[in-house]
């Protein structure tokens, strides 16, 4: 118990104590807003407001179509709409910019086929915009929100569906009236994971020319070394996430329907020609601009750029420091993951405090480097006090341990769903015949999260290997990954160049999907 209470004291405690000494501070200046941050945070809601009407629209309607319908190629698009999860936000962003840009290949088609020479000659939507980022974020992200609704239309509510349609329910009114909602909690625990992701981008809205919450605060801190500034929009952002979390308490204890086990697995409705074609298009849009336009992009890319683009040592290194850091923070989460649920499971009454871990998944990358920075600088201080030259802040173990405080709720909430399987009859049995505390968790406990642990040390290795924001902002000195060759090269305008870290990371990416598609 000691031991649980001692790591959640330092892997959730500490960074709420450096943001509260970074707040103190900045409470002491000039406080409120400055009319630029304010724009920021108008630009921030609008954007937060389109990707969630765009991603949830996609997930929501595609859910529906490959779950309630039989059509075309149906099969394929129910795994291929998992697939633009793949893509990480500012890699989407690099893409959709080198497809469209004035020199890219849709516009030199467009220019081939209408006889056009300037920009002046036509016109072209600009994707360096705030409706280019709605569309893009709103497109990578919607599997979020697919892959929830999903379960519901397939699983949870298929008994409530088929009574509806026995009872003559069928098209528009069918989804309207029953199938929307029933998928209200799964549409809103996803359009909330969908609005963190947004407040977490930094790569993708910079690029694409929108003033992010992620992008000011580094701007504030780094470029103008403003701390306060940067502290207060965190602040601000960490308000917007609160209130995010809340929603999904909310829905939380919202009853779900349930169906029974051992029934003959209900019939789709057939669709055939215009409307199976319809149903085709709507749900192969996302598949083909989210995931296979963008993978053939690359490759084509790749093999433009072959001469570039050799394995050459830096990309090499880049590769090896992503597989190091991937294995080091996967393997440490799965580790701390396992301690608390542990703990939990023996003394009940750490629930609550065990629900704080999850907070460094919901937190922003930008805002969690802030809190731990002053943690980092007071452990160069200690140990400079003690007479070593030991330094944390710029080093490995500094981005290590902040990605541990980020992922850390994924190792807990994936084995404490695989405990939580375990009967606690077993735990009662097992004392009765006078197994320690100890010998019950390694005998018991483990074997019984295994498969949890499995999935979170691969879901954190992954998230590991995509991370930009915290990653950029606390890497050492000549540290680099496949995502911060990527993001350097897009921001020297010469991303073609790094379709080989592309490719890299896609591939990880796009496993981590297929296993959650067959999982799910």
């Amino acid at each position: 118990m000691a031991m649980v209470i001692g790591l959640l004291v330092v892997l959730v405690g500490l960074p709420g104590i450096g943001f509260s000494s970074l707040m103190t501070g900045a409470a002491l200046t000039t406080p409120g807003l400055s009319p630029t941050q304010w724009h920021t945070v108008k630009e921030m809601g609008q954007l937060l407001l389109g990707v969630a009407l765009v991603a949830g629209s996609i997930g929501l309607l595609s859910a529906w179509l490959v779950s309630i319908y039989e059509f075309p190629l149906r099969r394929w698009l129910e795994i291929g709409l998992a697939l633009p999860l793949a893509f990480p936000t500012y890699l989407a962003a690099y893409v959709a910019v080198d497809l469209l840009d004035f020199f890219g290949p849709v516009q030199t088609a467009y220019r081939a086929v209408t006889g056009a020479r300037t920009a002046a000659d036509y016109a072209f939507p600009d994707i360096r915009t705030l409706g280019g980022a709605i569309f893009v974020l709103g497109l990578v992200l919607s599997p979020y929100v697919y892959l929830g609704c999903r379960i519901i239309f397939t699983r949870s509510g298929r008994n409530i569906i088929d009574a509806a349609r026995l009872l003559g329910a069928h098209g528009p009114r069918l989804f309207f009236r029953v199938g929307l909602p029933i998928a209200i909690p799964a549409l809103v625990a996803g359009l909330v994971l969908v609005s963190l992701e947004t407040l977490n981008d930094i790569g993708a809205t910079e690029f694409l020319g929108v003033s992010s919450f992620s992008v000011a605060i580094r701007d504030y801190w780094l470029n103008r070394s403003d701390l306060p500034g940067a502290v207060r929009l965190a602040a601000l952002l960490l308000v917007m996430v609160g209130f995010l979390l809340f929603l999904t308490r909310k829905q939380d204890g919202r009853r779900q329907p349930v169906t029974t086990r051992g029934g003959a697995r209900p019939s789709r409705i057939p669709l055939r020609k215009i409307p199976g074609l319809l149903a085709v298009l709507v749900a192969g849009l996302p598949v083909l601009l989210g995931f296979l336009l963008p993978t053939g992009f690359l490759i084509w890319r790749a093999i433009q750029y072959a001469a570039q683009q050799r394995a050459d040592a830096e990309l090499l290194h880049a590769a090896l420091s992503s597989l190091v850091l991937g294995v080091a923070v996967a393997g440490s989460v799965v580790a701390a993951g396992a301690l608390v649920t542990i703990g939990i499971r023996i003394v009940p009454g750490l629930r609550n405090a065990g629900r704080l871990s999850t907070l460094g998944y919901a937190v922003p990358g930008t805002v969690l480097v802030l809190s731990i920075f002053p943690i980092m600088r007071w452990a160069d201080g200690l140990a400079g006090i003690a007479g070593l030259s030991l330094a944390v802040s710029g080093t490995m173990a500094g981005i290590t341990f902040a990605l541990i405080v980020r992922f850390l709720g994924i190792g807990v909430t994936q084995s404490m769903l695989a405990l939580d399987r375990l009967p606690r009859s077993i735990d009662w049995v097992a004392r009765i015949h006078g197994m320690s505390d100890f010998r019950l968790a390694w005998r018991v406990h483990v074997p019984a999260m295994a498969p949890g642990l499995l999935i979170a040390a691969m879901l954190v290795f992954i998230d590991t290997v995509k991370e930009l924001p915290a990653t950029l902002l606390m890497r050492p000195l000549n540290f680099e990954t496949l995502a911060t060759r990527a993001y350097a090269q897009a921001s020297a305008g010469v991303f073609e160049h790094a379709a080989l870290e592309s490719l890299a990371i896609l591939a990880l990416s796009g496993l981590a999907a297929l296993i959650l598609i067959r999982k799910g």
